[in-house]
């Protein structure tokens, strides 16, 4: 039998991942498996440290914020946007990308990933978050020994373009 399944506006599963707040609206369970829906608040000058891919495909829909994007072209080239509320972003499995928020407050984003496979690092490095609102406090850089903790987690969930092998 096949379960409809809503999820309420301000409700969803809370982790902190790094500075990010991250609110799953829609995960594997309620999805059959196949999809995961996320809502992202990322800090003024927040977003990944560096280019990175994985398997499955996603689409980013910008509701707050202005958000830099970068990706390659076929010459390991980089490549920007910047991308607004209201803009669609959709980014093919395997295409090297990353973001950063250009504001100077929070920005917010719906991102759908068509396989719920980031449940497992949310559940890995996501510290659960019981207060919906999230006050961003001054972030604490990690330690090296911690950063290298995260890249290994992170790496079972995705490439990392190393920063020599892109062309100027």
């Amino acid at each position: 039998m096949q379960t409809i399944h809503l999820i309420k506006a301000g409700t969803g599963k809370y982790f902190l991942l790094g500075s990010d707040l991250v609110i799953v609206k829609a995960g594997s369970q309620e999805t059959g498996g196949t999809m995961l829906v996320l809502e992202v608040t990322v800090p003024a000058g927040g977003g990944p440290p560096m280019l990175h891919r994985h398997v499955y495909a996603e689409t980013f829909y910008f509701l707050k914020g202005t958000f830099l994007v970068s990706t390659t072209d076929s010459h390991s080239r980089i490549r920007t946007q910047l991308v607004q509320p209201g803009d669609v972003l959709s980014i093919p499995s395997m295409a090297w990308h990353n973001f950063k928020n250009v504001s100077d407050t929070p920005g917010r984003f719906l991102v759908v990933h068509s396989s719920p496979v980031m449940e497992g690092l949310l559940q890995e490095l996501g510290q659960p978050w019981e207060d919906s609102s999230f006050l961003i406090a001054e972030e604490v850089p990690p330690t090296p020994q911690q950063l290298q903790a995260m890249r290994q987690v992170l790496e079972k969930y995705m490439e990392f373009l190393p920063p020599d092998q892109l062309t100027r």
